[in-house]
């Protein structure tokens, strides 16, 4: 007796064999079939149950406790911001930004939280770097990948040829 080869029938696999003299033999796949036909025919049954006791339940319910989709007023949602996020415009805040001297370079490491309208793949924002005259030291782009909207992410670059002691102020913006 050889295995030839499988059919694939939904999520059950039924080896079909081949004896000596070629025959195929498929009693074991008929009565497969047969337990699959009764198990869908249960659970239809099943799935027409709840729906009848789904109907049954919306009768009865008490009048005024369910709103239908034309009663629903659809209120403009008020975006609750946590009081450690400062604003950098177009819908977008920062939180947490750090400047962590690395050998010659600095890195910079923060939160970015997207409050605006739209799920970004890619957004790429501008850093400017101050000191303490407020004249710019550097100014760098960085990209945050996959940023979807009401969502806080992390964030990292590496500022290269900088000492983090001569940073007094910074601003951060979105690239336009």
């Amino acid at each position: 007796m050889k295995r030839l080869f499988t059919h694939f029938i939904p999520t059950l696999l039924i080896p079909i064999l081949v004896f000596g003299n070629g025959l195929l033999y498929a009693e074991d796949a008929a009565n497969k079939l047969n337990m699959i036909e009764i198990v869908i025919s249960n659970l239809i049954s099943r799935i027409e149950s709840l729906e009848k006791r789904v109907n049954a339940l919306e009768k009865k319910s008490v009048p005024g406790t369910f709103k239908t989709k034309k009663e629903t007023a659809i209120e403009p949602k008020k975006q609750v911001l946590p009081s450690d996020l400062e604003e950098i415009g177009d819908g977008f805040f920062v939180r947490n930004v750090r400047f962590q001297q690395f050998g010659p370079n600095v890195l910079l490491t923060g939160e970015v939280a997207n409050k605006s309208e739209k799920n970004y793949r890619f957004i790429k924002f501008i850093l400017e770097i101050y000191d303490l005259h407020k004249l710019l030291i550097k100014k760098e782009e960085f990209t945050i990948p996959d940023l979807p909207k009401d969502s806080i992410k992390p964030f990292e670059t590496m500022l290269t040829d900088i000492d983090s002691g001569l940073i007094d102020s910074y601003t951060i913006k979105v690239f336009e």
